[in-house]
């Protein structure tokens, strides 16, 4: 996956951070996400590079915002939003 993103200094897909991120979300006990209003990406990631991701609910029904970081660096950010019941 990382030979087109880029030859000669790779990087991660953004799909494949969104996808990490949402199931990191699901699998901490977080209400399942039916899509992104908002995302941003800040920064490139390398394969291999070390995230933390912080997750901060808005106001109940309307998502939660994360924030995903290398070391100090903001990397991605956005909002998830829960499936409608």
């Amino acid at each position: 996956m990382f030979e087109g993103h880029f030859p000669g200094r790779p990087i991660v897909p953004g799909s494949l951070l969104i996808d990490l991120v949402v199931a990191a979300w699901e699998d901490s006990g977080g209400d399942p996400v039916s899509f992104l209003p908002s995302v941003k990406f800040h920064r490139p990631v390398a394969p291999g590079d070390a995230l933390v991701l912080h997750f901060t609910p808005t106001a109940p029904g309307t998502g939660v915002r994360f924030t995903c970081l290398r070391e100090e660096t903001l990397v991605c950010s956005g909002l998830l939003a829960p499936q409608t019941p």
